[in-house]
């Protein structure tokens, strides 16, 4: 029984694994949404707010302005490439829609495997009155194995004994003789 009880334990602790890995995949991968319906609220810009030992992560047009403040014209060049840096995107999304699928039914078969070992230890479905029975029998045979034991332990003193006065008797008999 506690074969199966390591098992569920190691399971579960598979499980955890699991779980955290799938939320930081989601975390560290998926876009990230609004807390608040108000774009401008403190929980939003509390979110948005960057992480400490992080670099921050700029725009490269962000900080291009010309000598009047207004921003530059963006070039069909430009359009092109963001254009062009779109489809990878598209990738990156199935990719985490296929990944996310895939921790998913990791973690759904490891749910079924601790549930067939759960299922499988003993006293599942079993009556409290049937448990209560099983445990009396199992003390009762535990008795006569035990009496049976005392028994085996007492019949081989006695064996170690008769021994020691045999080997001594005969340790006489070999002295006297030399004598």
């Amino acid at each position: 029984m506690s074969d199966r009880l390591t098992q569920l334990q190691i399971c579960l602790d598979q499980l955890i694994e699991q779980f955290n890995a799938a939320v930081n995949y989601i975390n560290s991968n998926s876009e990230q949404a609004l807390l608040d319906e108000d774009p401008k609220s403190v929980i939003n810009i509390a979110a948005e707010a960057p992480i400490a030992g992080q670099p921050e992560v700029q725009d490269s047009r962000q900080g291009q302005s010309n000598n009047d403040g207004s921003r530059p014209d963006i070039s069909r060049q430009e359009v092109n490439k963001s254009e062009d840096t779109n489809s990878p995107q598209i990738n990156n999304r199935s990719d985490f829609t296929n990944t996310l699928n895939e921790l998913s039914t990791d973690i759904i078969l490891k749910s079924r495997q601790i549930t067939m070992l759960i299922d499988s230890l003993p006293g599942v479905g079993v009556s409290e009155e049937t448990q209560v029975q099983m445990i009396r029998d199992l003390s009762e045979e535990l008795a006569q194995v035990e009496k049976k034991r005392v028994e085996k332990i007492k019949e081989k003193e006695e064996v170690v004994k008769w021994t020691e006065e045999l080997i001594g008797d005969v340790a006489n008999g070999i002295s006297s003789a030399k004598v």
